[in-house]
């Protein structure tokens, strides 16, 4: 099952599980080192703003940004770490997807 999918699912009111979100967590940090050398990504792609309302952050976000924020919610990073958002929007920056 695919990360939007699963997104799609949660944004409809189905939980996602312990295991379900450690392999999100995981599809995350490939998608982050897949913006570093293609723009051709489909995390790059502006999600439903249904996706965006469960994710709680603005309409018109990446799906790439909804992940991190839901993965957030799920998994919260732990007291002095970078949340997974905060990582998504410095990369982001950083390779010119958003302006700083």
């Amino acid at each position: 099952m695919n990360y939007q999918l699963l997104l799609e699912c949660y944004a409809e009111g189905t939980e996602i599980s312990w295991e379900e979100a450690g392999l999100l967590d995981i599809e995350l940090c490939a998608q982050i080192e897949s913006i570093k050398v293609s723009s051709k990504q489909g995390c790059i792609a502006v999600a439903p703003n249904h996706i965006c309302k469960k994710a709680h952050v603005c309409d018109g976000s990446f799906w790439i940004t909804c992940l991190a924020a839901v993965l957030d919610q799920l998994m919260p990073p732990s007291l002095g770490e970078k949340s997974r958002g905060a990582t998504v929007v410095d990369e982001l920056v950083e390779h010119g997807y958003l302006a700083s």
